[in-house]
């Protein structure tokens, strides 16, 4: 008898040691500004819209030139300063399995400038808005003054900073990615090497052409949530509920899916929903998805219920089934 209880308490022991473990697994390491979701591929960081945003509105005309900087970093003209460091965020991206990729650079033979390169990050920015939560993708933030509207959604790319000088090494061979002494984080220029991440759009070389977006933002100093998350492959299961049949629903979901390059198909169900199978990266599904909550002209979209599921790669386009 007592050898069956030692048993059943040491598989007790064992059960309890499992669920840690699964719980560790789901949010690897977490200090209270930084948490690591490596099941989910992404970090959530603890930070502030920067109060020192506008300090030099006179030489800078209300320019921004980051997204996102750690504390001491250039703040001034930074949207969100977030309390980890880009240290800290270098080695979470390593711990999520994340390789570094290739900073903006120069090409001396084409005599060019050469874009980043590395992996497709989505950045949402979340705060309270009196008793609501607000949360939006980061460049929603950002204000385009060429094109008179908010920033493009982008997939951020992680470079992973340019390597330079470690000057506070006492090996004078010693190397560090530069993010690590600047705090650089989000660049929105695409060739700042300094910075981790680096925006990619053209657009972005001409000076001068972002500012914050007034119309949107909360005010300094409103505490803010940071998410940066892997531009992942995924599925999702959509059901939308509403006047959605006989008003064009699945040809309206196969002609954007096929323009945002998603595969999968759309189906009237007898229950008068529409069924959607999604599979594509985060950011073309993110797109399909807004287009639906609006669904065609004659559509009233009530809800979506939005299943995430693991990305199969079984459809070759986008079709209608019946």
């Amino acid at each position: 008898m007592n050898e069956v209880k030692t048993c059943a308490w040491q598989v007790g022991i064992i059960v309890y040691i499992g669920v840690c473990l699964i719980a560790l697994s789901s949010i690897a390491w977490a200090d209270g500004h930084l948490q690591i979701k490596e099941k989910e591929q992404k970090l959530v960081l603890k930070g502030k819209i920067s109060e020192a945003l506008g300090e030099y509105d006179e030489h800078l005309k209300g320019a921004v030139e980051y997204l996102v900087c750690g504390r001491n970093g250039k703040e001034y003209e930074s949207i969100i300063v977030v309390e980890a460091t880009g240290k800290e965020i270098y080695d979470a991206l390593e711990k999520l399995g994340v390789k570094i990729g290739t900073p903006p650079g120069y090409d001396e033979e084409k005599d060019e400038p050469t874009p980043p390169i590395g992996t497709e990050f989505l950045i949402y920015a979340e705060w309270k808005d009196g008793d609501a939560t607000k949360k939006v993708r980061a460049e929603e933030l950002i204000f385009n003054v060429k094109t008179q509207k908010t920033m493009s959604h982008v997939a951020w790319v992680y470079s992973g900073s340019r390597i330079v000088a470690d000057l506070d090494s006492d090996d004078e061979d010693a190397m560090m990615p530069q993010a690590f002494m600047s705090n650089d984080i989000v660049a929105l220029k695409r060739f700042d090497a300094s910075a981790l991440f680096q925006n990619p759009l053209p657009e972005s070389e001409e000076e001068n052409i972002y500012k914050k977006n007034a119309a949107l933002m909360p005010k300094l100093g409103t505490p803010v949530t940071l998410t940066i998350e892997v531009n992942r492959k995924m599925q999702l299961y959509v059901l939308i509920t509403g006047k959605v049949q006989g008003v064009g629903f699945r040809n309206f979901t196969q002609l954007n899916a096929r323009q945002l390059g998603v595969k999968g198909y759309a189906k009237n169900l007898p229950n008068g929903k529409v069924e959607v199978v999604a599979e594509g990266d985060k950011a073309q599904l993110d797109a399909l998805i807004a287009l639906l909550e609006k669904g065609p002209r004659y559509a009233s979209v009530d809800s979506l219920e939005v299943d995430e599921r693991p990305f199969t790669g079984e459809y070759e386009t986008f079709g209608i089934r019946y």
